[in-house]
């Protein structure tokens, strides 16, 4: 048991440094002395933090798997509301990241009700954040709008850390549709709140964003601020704003600029995949 739970918190040290490879490594040693834990609800934790890293590193499948098997165990248990409701985050994000939106949005939506039948205000603003961000992979910014403005809304009230977030996908929404005053005034805001929050990783974002789109868009700064999103935590993101780069130099007519940041992402995405493999050994 202590060999167990030396394992499991390593990883979870792991994982909050980003390190998801470590913290895969760390989480298959204490699976292997799982049977150790006799308490549903320990389990269920673990099951959890594996979905919750298999996520993070794109693994779909893996986290379905995973993320299964923690809801069935919260589900029968009444206490563990909110343990229900991250669960149901990381399903729909799975189903986001297969482009299957339409079925993400169904436990979004159920997450949400959850959250305010419970009055609980920091997980209503997540709730809202990821119904946002999944109307922005759908590409409808209207909607997604929206939701980021009811999830800063409530955000404001309780200081959530989560207000970042909201005001950088907005700025990236309002820069894509040529919208720079508003781009500009929620970029100064997600870059103060990602101070206050010490967010280095939104702050490695934001310096994308400030190269791609409020300087000359040079694309050796751009590939430069870049660069600190080369690790496991970062490529998820380096493959979404390399992708943006492109299609921003594909509507200012610069082609070999575009071009070559769409390698980019097609680089990061192979590195997204050699987790696959990396964990086993």
């Amino acid at each position: 048991m202590l060999e167990y739970y030396s394992s499991f918190f390593t990883g979870m040290y792991h994982f909050s440094r980003g390190k998801y490879i470590k913290a895969i490594k760390s989480y298959r040693a204490a699976e292997k002395k799982l049977k150790n834990i006799s308490d549903t609800i320990e389990k269920a934790e673990f099951y959890y933090k594996m979905a919750e890293v298999f996520y993070h590193m794109k693994q779909t499948h893996m986290s379905m798997y995973y993320v299964s098997l923690a809801y069935d165990i919260y589900t029968a248990h009444n206490a563990y509301v909110i343990r229900r409701i991250n669960c149901l985050f990381v399903v729909a994000g799975n189903y986001t990241d297969l482009s299957t939106h339409d079925q993400a949005l169904p436990h979004l939506f159920n997450a949400l009700d959850t959250a305010k039948d419970i009055q609980n205000k920091p997980m209503i603003v997540k709730a809202l954040i990821n119904v946002a961000c999944c109307y922005h992979a759908m590409e409808n910014p209207s909607k997604a709008i929206e939701y980021f403005h009811k999830a800063i809304e409530v955000a404001e009230e309780i200081k959530a850390k989560e207000l970042t977030q909201a005001y950088y996908d907005l700025a990236l929404i309002h820069f894509r549709n040529n919208e720079n005053v508003e781009g500009r005034k929620f970029y100064n805001k997600a870059l103060k709140s990602a101070r206050l929050f010490e967010d280095e990783l939104f702050l490695y974002l934001l310096n994308v964003l400030d190269a791609l789109f409020l300087k000359a868009a040079n694309k050796e700064e751009v590939f430069e601020a870049m660069k600190p999103l080369r690790d496991s935590r970062g490529y998820p993101y380096l493959e979404e704003l390399a992708l943006e780069a492109a299609l921003f130099y594909t509507r200012n007519e610069r082609p070999n600029d575009s071009i070559f940041f769409y390698d980019q992402m097609v680089q990061a995405q192979k590195q997204i995949k050699r987790g696959d493999f990396l964990y086993e050994i």
